[in-house]
């Protein structure tokens, strides 16, 4: 159990590739392919998004029981409690917003306006840069001892 606690950071490396490869590169591609309508495309995001919000959940516990057990640090911990709240702000209300207006748009309806995608994509860019912090500093920390 140390061991895995101890190589804790490379969670945080594995779990960028899994936002920039999503958020960053299938969404956007995605809603360029010409032959995918847009209900098809906004269901199948809904899928995407949904496993990884599954991924980012445990993640997100496994990262906060090794910031909490192995460190003290300030930017660790810091780091480590903003990222589990992104994702608890993520799953409890952002992607249930989305998702809800997906849903409108594939029966053809008109979703109210709101800031809920804007928001989200805010949190992911935000979120990356945590855990690169997160990760760099474990790392740092990892060859000190």
């Amino acid at each position: 159990m140390k061991k895995l606690v101890n190589y804790g950071f490379v969670v945080s490396f594995i779990w960028i590739g899994f936002i920039l490869s999503i958020s960053f590169m299938e969404a956007w591609v995605k809603f360029r392919a010409e032959s995918l309508d847009l209900p098809t495309a906004l269901d199948v995001g809904r899928h995407v998004f949904g496993a990884l919000n599954v991924v980012e959940r445990i993640f997100s516990v496994f990262l906060l029981i090794v910031v909490f057990y192995r460190y003290t640090d300030k930017v660790v911990v810091a780091a480590g409690v903003l990222i589990f709240t992104f994702i608890v702000a993520q799953s409890g209300y952002l992607l249930p917003e989305l998702d809800e207006n997906a849903q409108l748009i594939m029966q053809g309806m008109q979703p109210e306006k709101s800031s809920v995608h804007m928001t989200y994509i805010v949190m992911e860019v935000l979120k990356v840069a945590a855990l690169f912090a997160l990760g760099l500093r474990q790392v740092k920390l990892f060859k000190e001892n």
